[in-house]
C-alpha cells in the first residue's frame, strides 16, 4: 500500500519553561524529540519510513503562529503528509482549545492521523469520537502551565522596569542604543528633528502645520531616516518612496512620548491573553515610569506645553470600523496602507487616511469610495473564479474517465507480471531444493527475478502516486467549486468568505479596483494556467 510521508513536529521554548529552571532538561531538547520520533516510525510496520521534519526552536506553544507549524499545516492540506507525530501534546501546543480544534475538527477533515507518543494518543483509535477526558485535562494543564509561566515573566519584567532597565527592541526616533551604559543616547541628527517638532508645537502650530513644515524642509520621516541609516525593521507592507512623507499621525506620536524628557516608560500596552497578538492600552496607574534614566531632548515643562497644544485637537475617528468586515483587507493602490472606514449614515464609505494626514504631499486619491462598490468587485471576482473552476472541473472529470481506465489497466498488467515473477521465483527455489538447479545458478536467477520484482513494485508505487495526485487535484477543485457555490448562494459577504477567500483589495481609483483572492498552490496554478490558455486562444 502506498503511504505518504510522516510529519515529525518538534518544538522548544525557554519562555514556556520547556527546559526547566536552569535550562538543562535534555528530555525536551530538539535532539531528544527527534530521536524519539524517528525511532518510533522506524519500529512501526504500519507506517512509512519517509518523514518530513518541522522544527520550531524558540517559539512559544501558547499560539500557533509558528513558521514550521504553519508549513506543516500547509503540507497537510497539500497532501504531502498524512500523519503528524509529536513527543507530547505540549510540543504541539499549550492552547487547549486550539489543540482540541485541530484534533477534533481540522485533522479529521484533512484525513490526518495524529499521534502523541508520551500521551499514548493515536487519533486512529478515536475516529468518530472526542479525544477523551484524560486528554482534555492534559491539554488544560498545559494551558494553565503556560499562563503561570507568562505571569512570572511579566512580574520579572516589571522588576527590571522599576530598576530602570530597558527591555524594548529599539529606542524611540531621536535616540540610539548606548550599549556601553545599557541605556539610550541622543542621535545627533534625529534628535534635532524631534527638537524641531516640539519647538514648532510650543510656537502654537497644530499637527497639520508641523507636518507641512517638515515636508517643506524635506526632513526624512522616522522610517526613511532609519532606512537610510540601516535601522529599519521591515513592516507588513512596503510604501512607495514617493509616499514616504510626514503625516499628522507621526507628529502626534512624537509629541505624545514622555520618553523625550529622559524618562523610561514601559508597559504602555499589554496582550489580552497568553499567546495572543492582540494588545490593549494599559491603565495609566500600571504604566512604569522612571525619570532621569536617559539624556533628555526636552524638559518636562517643554513636554507639558507641547503636548497641551495637541490635547484638544480631534484625532481622526474611523466610525463603525469595528463592524467593517473588510477591515485591513482593502488597501490604497498607491501607498498600500489600509483604507479607513466611516459609516457615513446610509452609505458607508472608505478612503485613504494617508491622503488626509499627509495632505498635498501625498499622491493618493482624495475620493471616498462606497463600500457597496468594493463589494461588487469582490462578487464579480468570486463568480469569475467559480466559472473558471467549474469549467476546469468538467474537463478534469472527462479526462479522469479515460485516465482512470488506462490507470486501472496498467495496474492490472503490473499485478499480473508481479504475480508471474513471484511464482517463477518460488518455482526456481523448488528446483534448487530438489537438486535440479545448482546453488550458483539459483543465486543468479533469484537475483535477476528479485531485480525485476523490485522494478515492477517501483512502477506500481509511481503509478499509485500519480493516481493519488490526480484524485487529490480533482477533489481540491470539486471542494473549491462547492464552497464557492455555497458562499455565492448566500447573496452577501460574510466574515467566513472574507477570511478564507479574500487576500487583498487594492483601490487605485474609481475605475481601477484589483481583487486578489486567496487560494492554495494547486488552485492558483489551475487558475493561472486556465487564464493563460484563454489569452492564447
Amino acid at each position: 500500500m502506498f503511504r505518504l510521508a510522516n510529519g515529525l513536529y518538534l518544538r522548544l521554548s525557554i519562555a514556556d519553561g520547556d527546559l526547566g529552571k536552569e535550562n538543562k532538561d535534555e528530555s525536551n531538547s530538539i535532539d531528544n524529540q527527534r530521536s524519539l520520533l524517528v525511532n518510533f516510525i522506524t519500529d512501526r510496520e504500519d507506517m512509512s519510513d519517509e518523514y518530513i521534519e518541522y522544527v520550531d526552536d524558540g517559539y512559544s506553544g501558547t499560539n500557533f503562529d509558528r513558521p514550521a507549524f504553519k508549513k506543516m499545516i500547509e503540507d497537510a492540506k497539500a497532501g504531502k503528509i498524512d500523519t503528524i507525530i509529536v513527543k507530547d501534546f505540549s510540543r504541539f501546543g499549550r492552547d487547549y482549545i486550539g489543540v482540541g480544534d485541530y484534533l477534533e475538527q481540522v485533522f479529521p477533515l484533512l484525513g490526518i492521523r495524529f499521534i502523541s507518543l508520551n500521551n499514548n494518543y493515536d487519533s486512529k483509535e478515536y475516529i468518530g469520537k472526542t479525544m477523551g477526558l484524560d486528554m482534555a485535562i492534559n491539554n488544560l494543564v498545559n494551558n494553565l502551565y503556560s499562563k503561570d509561566i507568562s505571569k512570572k515573566l511579566k512580574s520579572a519584567l516589571k522588576v527590571k522596569w522599576k530598576n530602570g532597565k530597558w527591555t524594548g527592541s529599539k529606542p524611540p526616533f531621536g535616540y540610539l542604543k548606548d550599549e556601553e551604559h545599557g541605556c539610550w543616547k541622543i542621535d545627533p541628527v534625529a534628535g534635532k528633528y524631534v527638537r524641531m517638532i516640539f519647538d514648532k508645537a510650543m510656537e502654537g502650530c497644530n499637527t497639520s502645520q508641523i507636518c507641512y513644515y517638515m515636508n517643506e524642509h524635506k526632513v526624512p520621516t522616522p522610517g526613511k531616516y532609519n532606512q537610510m541609516n540601516g535601522l529599519l525593521r521591515q513592516g507588513n507592507y512596503k510604501m512607495p518612496d514617493k509616499e514616504v512623507v510626514w503625516d499628522t499621525g507621526m507628529i502626534r506620536t512624537i509629541l505624545g512620548r514622555f520618553e523625550y524628557t529622559g524618562a523610561l516608560v514601559m508597559g504602555r500596552r499589554h496582550t489580552v491573553a497568553v499567546g495572543s497578538k492582540v494588545t490593549r492600552k494599559t491603565a495609566e496607574r500600571d504604566v512604569v515610569i522612571r525619570k532621569n534614566i536617559n539624556p533628555a531632548i526636552i524638559t518636562e515643562e517643554e513636554y507639558e506645553v507641547a503636548s497641551a497644544s495637541i490635547m484638544f485637537m480631534t484625532k481622526p475617528e474611523y466610525r463603525g470600523a469595528k463592524d467593517f468586515l473588510l477591515k485591513g483587507k482593502v488597501r490604497c493602490g498607491n501607498c498600500h496602507r489600509a483604507l479607513a472606514y466611516t459609516d457615513g449614515g446610509i452609505h458607508p464609505k472608505i478612503y485613504c487616511p494617508h491622503k488626509v494626514q499627509a495632505g498635498r504631499y501625498s499622491h493618493c486619491p482624495e475620493d471616498a469610495y462606497p463600500v457597496s462598490v468594493i463589494e461588487g468587485h469582490i462578487w464579480y471576482s468570486l463568480k469569475r473564479i467559480l466559472r473558471i473552476l467549474d469549467s476546469v472541473q468538467r474537463e478534469s472529470e472527462e479526462k479522469y474517465t479515460d485516465n482512470s481506465f488506462t490507470g486501472k489497466r496498467q495496474q492490472r498488467v503490473l499485478e499480473s507480471e508481479l504475480e508471474k515473477l513471484k511464482n517463477e521465483r518460488i518455482h526456481q527455489y523448488e528446483a534448487y531444493a530438489e537438486g535440479v538447479l545448482s546453488r550458483e545458478k539459483y543465486i543468479t536467477v533469484k537475483k535477476q527475478l528479485t531485480e525485476k520484482i523490485e522494478k515492477i513494485q517501483s512502477e506500481q508505487k509511481a503509478l499509485a502516486s500519480v493516481i493519488i495526485e490526480e484524485e487529490r487535484y480533482r477533489s481540491r477543485i470539486r471542494t473549491a467549486v462547492q464552497q464557492l457555490e455555497v458562499q455565492i448562494e448566500r447573496g452577501k459577504l460574510t466574515k467566513e468568505i472574507i477570511d478564507t477567500m479574500i487576500d487583498t483589495v487594492y483601490v487605485y481609483d474609481k475605475k481601477r479596483i484589483e481583487v486578489i483572492l486567496r487560494f492554495d498552490d494547486v488552485l492558483q496554478k489551475v487558475i493561472s494556467e486556465y487564464t493563460e490558455g484563454a489569452k492564447g486562444a
